[in-house]
C-alpha cells in the first residue's frame, strides 16, 4: 500500500465514509475503493486501474511537500472528515483535518482531491 484515504461525511445521505487505497503490484498501479452505508449491509468496493505515469507524477510532487510539525487547520462546522495515510521508506505519516486542509498541507489536499476522484470512476 502506498497510501490510504478515508472520508467520513459529517451527515448526509450518502456512503457513510469511502476509503481509497493506491497499491502497486509489479508495475501496475490501483486504487481500491471501498464505500460503507449504513443502509447496506456490505461495503461496495471496486478496483480502478491507475496509470503509472499518473501515479508517479502525483507521487512526486507529495515528496515536495513540507508540513508544519503543529499543522493547524481553519474551524469548520460541517463537512468532512478526511484522512491521508501515505508510506514511505521506512516510515509512514497520517494527517487528518475537517474540510480544509491545514496551512502547509495544500499539497496533501491536492493529492487526496486525486484520490477522491477514484471513488467517482
Amino acid at each position: 500500500m502506498l497510501a490510504r484515504l478515508r472520508v467520513t461525511p459529517a451527515c448526509g445521505m450518502g456512503p457513510s465514509s469511502t476509503t481509497v487505497t493506491l497499491e502497486q503490484r509489479g508495475p501496475r498501479f490501483a486504487a481500491v475503493v471501498v464505500e460503507r452505508s449504513p443502509w447496506v449491509p456490505r461495503p461496495a468496493r471496486r478496483r480502478v486501474a491507475v496509470d503509472a505515469q499518473e501515479v508517479e507524477r502525483h507521487l512526486a510532487q507529495l515528496r515536495r511537500c513540507r508540513v508544519p510539525a503543529w499543522p493547524e487547520s481553519p474551524p469548520v462546522c460541517d463537512g468532512a472528515y478526511v484522512e491521508l495515510t501515505v508510506h514511505g521508506a521506512g516510515s509512514t505519516l497520517t494527517l487528518g483535518w475537517w474540510t480544509l486542509a491545514p496551512e502547509g498541507a495544500e499539497g496533501f489536499a491536492r493529492f487526496a482531491r486525486w484520490l477522491v476522484g477514484f471513488s467517482s470512476s
